[in-house]
Formats: C-alpha cells, sequence, structure tokens
C-alpha cells in the first residue's frame, strides 16, 4: 500500500482499492493503520473540500516527516551528504571539499561522521532519522569492509564498525559501492526501467560500473560484480596505478588523462581546467580527447560485446567529457565491434556529483518498502554487528 502511495504521489482510497485488488472498506482500515502509525497523512485540497457532500479527506500522500535518510559518498578529495524524507524528495544536499593528503580511514571517516551531523543535525526536530548508507569508491564484502579502496589507499578497513562508534546514535549504517549506488539513484528516480539490460559507468578518479537486469542490480556471487575499471585495456596505460597494469581506469580515469594532457605538452590540475582547454581547442587538449574517446569506445564496445545492453549510462565528473567528442566514442564502438552486433545507446546522467550518495539514501528507503524476507521466511543473516540492513537483490523501482 505504501508503494501504491509512492508510486502516484497523492491517491484516493478507491484508487489504492482499485490498483491493490482490494474491496474499499479494507483499504479504508489499512489507510487508517498506516495514517494512526504517522506514515500517511490525509491530503485535502480546497477543490476536494468544495466538490460535494460526501466526506472530504478521500485523498492521502506519504508523510515525509516519517522518515529521513541519509547518504554520504566518500570521494577522492570531497565528501558528498544528501538527505531524502519519506517521500524520496531531496531535503538538503552538500558537498564538501577534503584534503586528500590525509586519506587514512580514520580522518575521512572522523570528517564523514562530522559532516553527516551537520546535515542532519537541524532536520532531526524535524524528521525522523532512519539510517545511513555510506558509499566507496572501492570493493566492500558483505559485512560492510572495505576490501581495497585503490585510490583512497584502503585495504581491509572496517567502516562500518568504525562509524557505529562514531555515530552510535544512528539505527541503521550500511555501505555500499559508489557505482552501485550512482546506478541505484538513476533507475530508483525515474521509476522505470527503460530496458531489460542497462550498463552504468561512474567515472572519476578511477572508474566503477554496474550492470542492470530486468530492474535488478547484478552483484555477483561474491558481490563484486561491476569493477569495470580493473578490466585490462591493454599492456600499459597512459598512468601508473594501484590497479593492474593497463587497466581500463589507467587509460579513461581522471588521472590518466591528466597524465596523457601532460605527455601531449599541455598542463591541467583538475578536470574542468581541462575542459575548458578542449572548448579552447588547444592542440594537447585535443590530441588528449582523441586518445581518451577511442579508449572509452574500445571499452564500451567491450561491455556491449559481454552485456548487450540497450543503453550505457556515464556518470561522475570525467562523463562530461563524452559531450565534448560524443562522435568520436561511437564511432570508435563501432570500430571495435563486429558489423552486425547492435551498438548500445549512449547517454549521460543528468545526476551531479551527489549521484553516489542520493542512490545510498534511496537503497534506504527502498528497503523501508520492501517485504522482510526474513520475517516471512524464517530466513536467519549473520547480523552479529548491528548495523547492516539485509542484502536483497534491491530493485531500482517500485
Amino acid at each position: 500500500m505504501l508503494d501504491a502511495v509512492f508510486r502516484n504521489g497523492r491517491v484516493s482510497r478507491a484508487n489504492i482499492a482499485r490498483e491493490l485488488g482490494l474491496t474499499r472498506s479494507t483499504a479504508s482500515s489499512l489507510v487508517a493503520g498506516l495514517t494512526d502509525e504517522g506514515l500517511l497523512i490525509e491530503d485535502i485540497s480546497p477543490e476536494d473540500k468544495g466538490a460535494g457532500t460526501g466526506r472530504p479527506g478521500t485523498f492521502v500522500r506519504l508523510n515525509p516527516k516519517h522518515a529521513l535518510f541519509i547518504g554520504a559518498d566518500i570521494g577522492v578529495g570531497r565528501i558528498s551528504v544528501v538527505a531524502i524524507d519519506f517521500t524520496g524528495t531531496v531535503v538538503k544536499k552538500h558537498h564538501f571539499e577534503v584534503d586528500d593528503r590525509d586519506c587514512s580511514p580514520e580522518a575521512v571517516l572522523t570528517m564523514l561522521a562530522t559532516f553527516v551531523k551537520s546535515v542532519a543535525g537541524p532536520l532531526v526536530a524535524h524528521y525522523t532519522v532512519r539510517g545511513l548508507c555510506v558509499t566507496v569508491p572501492g570493493v566492500l564484502d558483505k559485512s560492510g569492509t572495505v576490501l581495497r579502496a585503490p585510490f583512497l589507499g584502503w585495504r581491509k578497513v572496517p567502516i562500518l564498525d568504525q562509524l557505529t562508534a562514531l555515530l552510535p546514535d544512528m539505527p541503521v549504517i550500511v555501505a555500499e559501492n559508489d557505482a552501485n549506488a550512482f546506478a541505484i539513484a538513476h533507475g530508483y528516480r525515474t521509476g522505470q526501467i527503460a530496458s531489460d539490460t542497462d550498463v552504468f559507468m561512474f567515472l572519476d578518479a578511477g572508474v566503477g560500473g554496474a550492470a542492470v537486469m530486468f530492474g535488478q542490480l547484478m552483484r555477483g556471487h561474491d558481490g563484486y560484480a561491476g569493477e569495470f575499471g580493473h578490466i585490462i585495456l591493454g599492456d600499459r596505460g597512459f598512468v601508473q596505478l594501484a590497479t593492474p597494469a593497463g587497466s581500463l581506469e589507467s587509460f579513461i580515469g581522471l588521472d590518466a588523462i591528466l597524465a596523457r594532457n601532460v605527455h601531449h605538452g599541455g598542463g591541467s590540475s583538475d578536470i574542468q581546467t581541462f575542459i575548458e582547454q578542449v572548448k579552447a581547442v588547444e592542440p594537447p587538449a585535443v590530441a588528449t580527447m582523441n586518445d581518451w574517446s577511442f579508449y572509452m569506445g574500445r571499452a564500451l564496445a567491450l561491455l556491449s560485446s559481454i552485456f548487450n545492453p540497450s543503453r550505457i549510462v556515464l556518470g561522475g565528473p570525467v562523463a562530461a567529457l563524452f559531450d565534448l567528442c560524443k562522435a568520436d566514442v561511437l564511432a570508435s564502438i563501432r570500430k571495435n565491434l563486429l558489423e552486425d552486433h547492435p551498438v548500445p545507446t549512449v547517454m549521460l546522467s543528468d545526476l551531479g556529483l551527489e549521484g553516489p550518495a542520493l542512490g545510498g539514501a534511496f537503497m534506504l528507503h527502498r528497503e523501508m518498502f520492501s517485504v522482510d524476507e526474513g520475517l516471512i521466511f524464517r530466513k536467519q543473516e549473520d547480523d552479529s554487528q548491528g548495523t547492516r540492513i539485509p542484502r536483497h537483490n534491491l530493485s531500482l523501482i517500485s
């Protein structure tokens, strides 16, 4: 019932009954119970009051203040925090620049806890905080330990344990890979599946990815699926990274772009400066873009051969380059595919830097609207830490 109200935004009891196949009296009784619990509120507009002699208040909607879900993304040089309410609406978001010279887990997680408190603090008087999801540019196991995050220099960091100590009043803390969260944010916000298979790529200092099939995030046997950035694309890339030599991110990630620009005689310290150089048609930047578009196309062709997706969605700070060389990337995809192999639609996500953090918050939102399989089927999961929600095969849409 909550899902039906979420999808419709504002809906009558009669329409709820019709959609769920219930009698009107049963729907009204359930609505009354959810209203008493504070999950739903009656929504009476002036037009409803004057529409007739019947009982007003036949429309209901979710109570936005029933829940506050917080997503926090750890990037290289920044931490993004997003708070959404029970309706899935963004209440507050903020990007915090951090000194990346000290990327130790203790320093970063302490800053993150401080930033979360600064965002949530003014809101707790009006909302009930239900949980925090932290997203990380790395590989996590099911217990919430970061096995490796090369661009942060982290290995085997139990971030859930550390965050629980730093945020003892937070009711639920969960961790997720940033690219998975980005895919969740994109699909969950649009509310519909564009195709049976979509591929997502998040381009920043590293390159993360996710595959979504029939609205379900493909996690793989151990939960590590989608590490596109670690695919070997050549013997040696444009920069030496902590990942294997010749990895995809050593050709198309941020560090690779800046290093290649220097190789061609240019110089830029960040992606925005490089983009301005490309727009100014500076020869080193143009040459770098030609290299990037070729290897980007080769990478997307590789993913197309594996997944045969209808579309590939690009996000993250580096993804903005695609609009500057779209024709060249598409030509490279075609060149690296068999002649009769279909070329997927390649598009930019309209999510900004807050994409992964927003996806983390949406994960918690979705979980609150999901059936507790452990309760229904008596499934037992290891929850010895008391800080992890069950990892269902999360649906990206209602």
